[in-house]
């Protein structure tokens, strides 16, 4: 039986500083040597998941920005991408504005150069996002007047940060939008603040997932999660872990809970098991 591990990052397997800790570097390092199969299926992009994964021995593709791309860490290649239709991206951003609300957008061109737009720092969560971004020298961002997104550039995701009640009205219309994924839940370095990420409808874990499974040719899904966007791949999971952390419905989704981020819950799962007996050492390209 050939079981494909799959942990969420953000609240889940990076701990409360969002880094990996030297139990889980181990614990899973452990794992994928014994020939285990395990991936990463998180909302960042690589340009701020990798520098983080660094320290694992990933052999697996990775699922990236919840979904919008399928990223093999070994070769550097995005195998899939589930970019958002250009006019739609466009007409979100103007409907955000008039609502008042300050979009972030995210966009790549042909050399999958990254760029993300915004037009300054409103509230907290943002502050935090952008400052600590910039901080450990990620050179995506950039602040505009306007969007002006040139015409070599795809859109990837929009973003809007506020509070729960600032985000309702807009996460309702967006969510009632045929083609479009909302991945809508609070951030949890910044309480009171919610994210709503507007994807691609094949932009989510669930799908992203799936792919990845299907590509190892694996019989079973085991996933690890804490946050509103992790319920995707619940869905499919054979069985679905939240942390001890985790958001009160993911809890109850959960198949059960483990311990928190903080004191290594994933690692702590994967001590508890037998070493696999299948290799991940390729896939189905």
């Amino acid at each position: 039986m050939h079981t494909l591990y799959v942990s969420d990052l953000d609240g889940t397997l990076l701990n409360g500083e969002q880094r990996l800790s030297e139990p889980t570097i181990e614990a899973v390092n452990a794992w994928i040597a014994a020939g285990g199969s395990f991936s990463v299926a998180t909302a960042r992009s690589w340009d701020s998941a990798g520098p983080l994964l660094a320290p694992l021995r990933l052999r697996l593709p990775v699922v990236l920005m919840n979904g919008v791309f399928l990223y093999d860490p070994v070769s550097g290649t995005y195998i899939v991408s589930n970019l958002l239709d250009r006019d739609t991206a466009l007409d979100l951003i103007a409907t955000e504005e008039r609502a008042g609300l300050h979009p972030i957008v995210y966009t790549v061109n042909g050399r999958n150069e990254f760029k993300i737009y915004y037009k300054g720092l409103f509230n907290p969560s943002e502050h935090l996002y952008v400052t600590s971004r910039l901080e450990r020298g990620d050179e995506r961002f950039r602040l505009v007047d306007e969007f002006r997104i040139p015409s070599d550039e795809a859109i990837m995701e929009v973003n809007v940060i506020g509070t729960e009640e600032e985000l309702a009205a807009t996460y309702k219309l967006a969510s009632e939008r045929a083609g479009l994924m909302c991945h809508f839940g609070p951030d949890i370095y910044s309480p009171g603040y919610y994210w709503l990420e507007i994807n691609d409808a094949l932009a989510n874990k669930r799908d992203g997932v799936a792919q990845l499974k299907q590509r190892l040719q694996a019989d079973r899904i085991v996933c690890f999660g804490d946050n509103l966007n992790d319920l995707p791949m619940f869905e499919i999971a054979d069985e679905a872990f939240a942390m001890g952390n985790a958001h009160p419905i993911v809890r109850e989704r959960a198949t059960g809970v483990l311990a928190t981020n903080a004191e290594d819950g994933v690692a702590r799962y994967l001590q508890t098991i037998p070493f696999p007996k299948q290799s991940d050492k390729s896939y189905v390209t």
